[in-house]
């Protein structure tokens, strides 16, 4: 046997063992031994505490929701844990959690205020305002970035291996040199910019990287200057350290505690910190119908299939209703998220949860979120608030 094909062999062994190893580390948490404590506060009434009960019994002990429902001007909060097999409440809409992917929504914002602001053009190429060439010259724009039509690949090259290296915290080492390295020097696109739409982390996070280095800024200073600092969004950020006293700890699939994820020179893919209260900001910002940059950052941009539409960071989901709600969610090795709203009726509901999203019923997050957003989005609901 070749040299070639004995390294081949090894790898494909560690790769057979790795997978082998993940199945055997399942979540150990069980729904039966979970006693519901939860009690009706504001807009959640039995119906929606016991909806919220039967998800968080599926996680283990020390999982944490945030939720809030966002009406209008005004926004009421939930907080539920798993604690020694109880599901109790508790007081964390001032608690920050990684939100994940939440942060391309973010990204975009930045986008919008850059081409309001005249200082780039959403459909011309990213490389006509860049000091450097990118590898084969690749055409995609500004707003290819933004709904995921670039044809970049979803991880830059070499993610698998890097992610076995450092499965805790597999972005840790993706700093700016590198990024720039690969996309200048090893970039391989997976279609032409336009083509296809396919969710792209590296597009989101060069998308956040570009807008700083034209406009010579760090990407967590212009969320500060730009979004944050407005909103007055004080628990927002991407910088852990400001936030510490505050952050609840992660969970792994089974329960244990999670490394918090750094998503250096990425951060515009996922690296944002926050609460439900400054989100709950961000949110009724986006029923303002004078804001300028949030109406424009709506506008849809892609149709990605009969119901879903791309609009600038968020998904427009079409419902059976009729209803267009802006959605997106989140996950890192520690959190999972949701965040969607209706414009048309000024509602909306995020949840932020501290289980990983490889936990095996971690989609249930998202059909929480719907679950409520379903009820408070309703007609009925609406008439009576």
């Amino acid at each position: 046997m070749g040299s070639f094909e004995m390294k081949s062999g090894k790898i494909i062994s560690l790769l057979v063992i790795t997978v082998l190893l993940l199945q055997a580390c399942g979540s150990v948490s069980n729904p039966d031994t979970a006693v519901n404590r939860l009690e009706e506060q504001s807009l959640f009434s039995t119906e929606q505490t016991d909806s919220i009960a039967s998800v968080l019994s599926k996680f283990p002990d020390g999982t944490q929701f945030s939720i809030a429902v966002v009406q209008d001007t005004s926004a009421s909060f939930y907080g539920a844990q798993r604690d020694s097999d109880q599901l109790v409440n508790v007081d964390n809409s001032e608690q920050v959690f990684e939100i994940g992917s939440i942060s391309k929504v973010f990204t975009s914002t930045l986008l919008a205020h850059a081409i309001m602001d005249g200082l780039v053009e959403p459909d011309r190429p990213v490389t006509d305002y860049l000091d450097f060439s990118i590898h084969e010259n690749p055409q995609f724009t500004w707003m290819q970035l933004s709904n995921h039509t670039s044809g970049l690949p979803r991880l830059p090259g070499g993610y698998f291996f890097n992610f076995l290296m450092n499965m805790n915290n597999p972005y840790k080492n993706f700093d700016e040199e590198e990024i720039l390295d690969f996309l200048q020097n090893r970039l391989e696109m997976n279609t032409e910019p336009g083509e296809e739409h396919l969710y792209s982390n590296l597009g989101a996070g060069v998308l956040g990287l570009f807008l700083g280095l034209i406009e010579e800024k760090s990407y967590e200073e212009l969320l500060q200057e730009k979004v944050f600092g407005p909103l007055e969004m004080g628990s927002s950020t991407t910088i852990r350290s400001k936030i510490e006293e505050q952050l609840v700890q992660g969970r792994t699939k089974r329960g244990g505690i999670a490394k918090n994820w750094d998503l250096a020179a990425l951060a515009g893919a996922g690296g944002i910190l926050s609460t439900t209260s400054d989100l709950s900001r961000f949110m009724m910002k986006n029923f303002d119908t004078e804001d300028e940059v949030l109406a424009y950052q709506k506008e849809p941009t892609y149709r990605v299939s009969e119901s879903t539409e791309m609009a600038m960071g968020w998904f427009i989901l079409t419902r059976d209703s009729g209803q267009k709600w802006y959605w997106h969610n989140g996950g890192t090795g520690g959190y999972r998220t949701s965040m969607v709203f209706s414009p048309e009726h000024n509602v909306g509901v995020i949840l932020l949860s501290n289980i990983s999203a490889g936990h095996q019923h971690a989609e249930e997050i998202d059909r929480l979120s719907f679950l409520l957003m379903n009820h408070y989005a309703s007609v009925e609901i609406l008439e009576e608030s």
